[in-house]
């Protein structure tokens, strides 16, 4: 996972990287979701698609579960930092 603070990295500056690598992942993942979708109007049009039967059995699949845990892994380290940067005065 890319989210490692650099040595000299600004808090800000990672938080900045941070998000830009969840917005990437969250875009990686709506293509994904868009490709399955077109799997299934393929499969309406194709009803009898051994390989596209195949896919649609697999889903969402390891590329899409992969992403999602590096999206939950890299908010932790989101709210952490977040955290460390501007602690609660309770």
């Amino acid at each position: 996972m890319g989210s490692r603070a650099r040595d000299d990295e600004d808090p800000f500056d990672l938080v900045d990287r941070l998000l830009g690598e969840q917005q990437v992942k969250h875009l990686e993942l709506a293509q994904m979701v868009g490709e399955y979708r077109d799997l299934l109007h393929e499969l309406r049009d194709r009803p009898f698609d051994a390989e596209a039967i195949r896919l649609a059995r697999g889903l969402p699949g390891a590329r899409y579960r992969v992403n999602t845990t590096y999206i939950q892994q890299n908010w932790l380290v989101l709210e952490a930092e977040l955290k460390r940067m501007f602690p609660r005065e309770d």
